[in-house]
């Protein structure tokens, strides 16, 4: 998954879920993503907006910042699984 088509997700899942504008929210997500596609590949792109959809679901909204912590977990899976450099 590239990083755009998961901020897509997101704010897809945050009008679906919650009382906010998704595509304000879900564009504070862009350079995790992003980050993490350099980091590793679409993978694991694909699991971090999987991760913070179920939050977003669950009915809470992750700060940017909590979406770094989701994203360094998945970074770690990601290396520990996948032999990541």
């Amino acid at each position: 998954m590239k990083p755009e088509e998961a901020v897509r997700q997101l704010e897809y899942t945050i009008d679906a879920s919650l009382d906010e504008i998704g595509q304000r929210a879900a564009a504070g997500y862009r350079p995790t993503f992003e980050r993490v596609a350099e980091r590793a590949d679409g993978a694991a792109v694909y699991d971090l907006a999987g991760e913070l959809s179920e939050e977003v679901v669950d009915g809470s909204c992750p700060s940017p910042a909590e979406a770094n912590v989701a994203a360094e977990r998945v970074l770690d899976d990601w290396a520990y699984t996948d032999g990541g450099e």
